[in-house]
C-alpha cells in the first residue's frame, strides 16, 4: 500500500499525530540522544532489524517490571534494532495476560530450581508467594524471555524470507525481449 493511499485511509487522524524528524529536531530528546536517534535502521522495517527488535520486545515483555517498553526500547536504540518492532511486541503482555504468565514462570522456575510447588495453593496465593521469594519467578522469567526472543527472531526471519519471496514473485517486471 502505498504511503499516499495510507495517508487517505482511516488511519490518517492517527498518522497525523505521530511526531515527524523535523518536530523532533532541537528537542530534548535529540539534544540527550544525538543524530543516531534518526538512524533509518532504527525505524525502516528489515529482517534484521525487526527479528532483532521483536527478540527483545519479547524478552522484556516477559520481564516483571513496570514500563517495559522503556527498557525495550533504549536496548533497540543501543543495539540498533528497529525501535517500532521492539516497543509493540511488548504489548503482548497487559493487565489480563500478566497474571496467567507470571504464575506459569513462576512454576517454570519452582521447576528448574527442582523445588516443589505449594500444594492446595490458588493462583492469587501462589502469585503473593511468588513475590516474596523472588528467585523461581525470575529464572522462570529470564528463561522464558530468552526461549521467547529466539522463537520470535526464528519465525520472523522465516516468515519475512516467504513473505518477501512471494511479493518479489508478485511484482517481479517481465523480462523483456529485443528483437
Amino acid at each position: 500500500m502505498s504511503m499516499m493511499r495510507l495517508r487517505r485511509s482511516r488511519i490518517r487522524p492517527w498518522l497525523k499525530k505521530v511526531p515527524r524528524q523535523r518536530h523532533v529536531r532541537g528537542t530534548w530528546l535529540h539534544r540527550m540522544l544525538g543524530d543516531r536517534l534518526f538512524s533509518p535502521e532504527l525505524w525502516r522495517p528489515t529482517r534484521r532489524g525487526v527479528a532483532c527488535g521483536a527478540a527483545a520486545g519479547l524478552f522484556w515483555a516477559c520481564m516483571p517490571i513496570p514500563f517495559q517498553m522503556l527498557p525495550s526500547g533504549i536496548t533497540a536504540y543501543l543495539l540498533r534494532f528497529n525501535v517500532p518492532a521492539a516497543i509493540s511486541v511488548v504489548w503482548i503482555t497487559n493487565p489480563v495476560t500478566w497474571p496467567i504468565i507470571l504464575y506459569w514462570q513462576y512454576r517454570l522456575g519452582l521447576w528448574l530450581l527442582r523445588q516443589p510447588a505449594p500444594a492446595g495453593v490458588s493462583m492469587d496465593q501462589l502469585l503473593d508467594i511468588a513475590a516474596g521469594v523472588p528467585g523461581p519467578l525470575l529464572l522462570g522469567c529470564a528463561v522464558t524471555g530468552l526461549i521467547a526472543g529466539a522463537a520470535a527472531f526464528s519465525l520472523i526471519n522465516m516468515l519475512w524470507g516467504v513473505v518477501a519471496e512471494r511479493w518479489w514473485r508478485r511484482h517481479a517486471r517481465p523480462a523483456v525481449s529485443v528483437s
